[in-house]
């Protein structure tokens, strides 16, 4: 091949590569930052709370496992984001637990082997627990019925074994469902007038085009943290006792979609 062939050929290779370098997004200076989580987005788990229903072993026989009742407490796992910080917690038949998790891909990944609480129970109990929180870490397929909605999650263990759980009513929405909102929560709450005293205010707004303007009420199950500013997915219920001269609306946090720190 001659000097002027090779040249041909490398000209396009050499615009491709750079067109590529050209579109690769800059980093910002919150990527660096270890409270700028954008993929707390895909954290669709986050502030639901789930009953195991069903343990299927591999090749369909069906594992004993505790239900509701009044004399029995099933097994039990709940998504929380604590300060930033995902944990999952629940009761695993014999004594309270919790771990780090985090998601990638959509995968539900227990980052270590659950802590508990150290009660003894009958040995069937804890075997159960043992194994269950064995499994916790040992995720290879995590799933929801519907996303925007779940009822039902299932977990494939390495194992084998299937995992089904259904849906808990979140306690703090009072078991309504209403609808739900995206939110913009800005980095600083603000002094404002609430009923017959002063209290401090969140600053929200639907979009980033609208001015902010304030929310007098809580946003339950949110660890506020000044300086940064949230996106956040709420669950809208009518507070049954709402304060004097407050909404009669009532905000439930259901994900921190993202969060980015803001430097004034």
């Amino acid at each position: 091949m001659s000097i002027s062939s090779s040249l041909r050929w490398l000209a396009p290779c050499a615009l491709a590569v750079g067109l590529a370098a050209c579109a690769s997004p800059p980093r910002g200076p919150g990527a660096q930052d270890p409270r700028f989580q954008p993929a707390a987005a895909s954290d669709v788990y986050a502030q639901t709370s789930w009953d195991l229903a069903r343990w299927t072993r591999p090749g369909g026989a069906l594992r004993q496992i505790p239900h509701p009742s009044q004399t029995s407490r099933p097994v039990t796992i709940s998504f929380i984001h604590d300060k930033g910080a995902p944990v999952v917690s629940g009761f695993g038949g014999c004594n309270q637990y919790n771990a780090p998790y985090t998601v990638a891909n959509g995968l539900l990944i227990v980052r270590s082997h659950p802590v508990s609480t150290m009660m003894a129970c009958n040995p069937e109990a804890m075997r159960l627990e043992q194994d269950f929180l064995d499994g916790l870490t040992r995720i290879t397929s995590s799933t929801l019925d519907n996303t925007g909605n779940p009822r039902r999650l299932t977990l494939l263990l390495s194992s084998g074994d299937t995992l089904d759980f259904g849906r808990r009513i979140d306690p703090a929405t009072g078991g309504q469902m209403g609808p739900k909102k995206l939110v913009y929560v800005d980095s600083e709450r603000v002094p404002c007038s609430a009923g017959a005293g002063r209290a401090m205010c969140y600053q929200v707004r639907d979009s980033a085009a609208q001015p902010w303007q304030l929310w007098y009420g809580d946003i339950t199950g949110f660890n506020f943290q000044p300086g940064v500013r949230y996106r956040l997915r709420v669950v809208e219920v009518r507070d049954p006792n709402p304060p004097a001269d407050a909404s009669g609306l009532k905000w439930v946090l259901d994900a921190v979609v993202e969060q980015e720190p803001v430097r004034r």
